[in-house]
């Protein structure tokens, strides 16, 4: 794959399930995701390859249906290798900012201690004392204002310190957490409700799986 091609394991997971479901919402619901995330991804998708990847369909009666594109049909079935992502329009990473490093420990569960007061769990397995660097993709991070019974293992007090926008739907909010500074990928509409401003104190929620290691010894896409 094109080192800067911006597509992730979520966005091949969101069109092969837009292959299968009638809607937006229903593939987003399949893989885990909201609705926004999915927009957010579809739409980011769209400016990387020149041209749309989903067709919304009307149908009777005020239904209407969404269904894969020829490009995007091409990239289920032949993979992000096809011709149409080697002439691509190359986004910047959005996940490069967010590349945390630390110490590997085993116990009590395996986590990356960033800091004093960050350490992280993750899902994969490394030397216990390793020095190791991980990416948190912008668009897995959950945003509140306040904590909720949840299953993701990292649960992150944090401070908005910047909401950037560049006057599309699309938002990036930067978030201190402890030693880091984290971005996170929102649609406008979420950063409206939450009233989400430099300043305003947030809880970020993160699963473990979504902690990727990349350098040396990393395993996996």
């Amino acid at each position: 794959m094109n080192r800067a091609n911006p597509v992730t394991d979520t966005d091949v997971a969101l069109l092969r399930a837009l292959g299968q479901e009638p809607s937006v919402v229903a593939a987003s619901r399949r893989i885990g995701i909201s609705r926004d995330s999915a927009v957010y991804r579809l739409r980011r998708l769209e400016r990387a390859f020149g041209g749309p990847v989903v067709v919304s369909v009307r149908g009777g009666r005020g239904h209407g249906t969404t269904r894969l594109t020829e490009l995007g049909d091409r990239i289920v079935r032949h993979g992000f290798d096809a011709l149409e992502l080697l002439e691509a329009h190359p986004l910047a990473p959005l996940s490069s900012p967010n590349l945390l490093r630390g110490t590997y420990r085993r116990t009590p569960g395996p986590e990356v201690v960033v800091s004093r007061k960050l350490r992280l769990r993750v899902a994969f397995e490394a030397d216990e004392g390793e020095s190791v660097s991980v990416l948190l993709d912008p668009e897995a991070i959950l945003v509140a204002r306040r904590r909720f019974p949840t299953s993701a293992r990292n649960v992150l007090p944090g401070i908005v310190e910047a909401v950037r926008s560049d006057g599309s739907q699309e938002v990036t909010l930067v978030v201190r957490s402890g030693s880091a500074r984290l971005r996170v990928a929102l649609t406008a509409e979420p950063v409206r409700q939450l009233r989400l401003k430099p300043g305003v104190r947030v809880v970020l929620y993160v699963k473990a799986t979504a902690l990727r290691r990349v350098g040396p010894k990393a395993v996996g896409p």
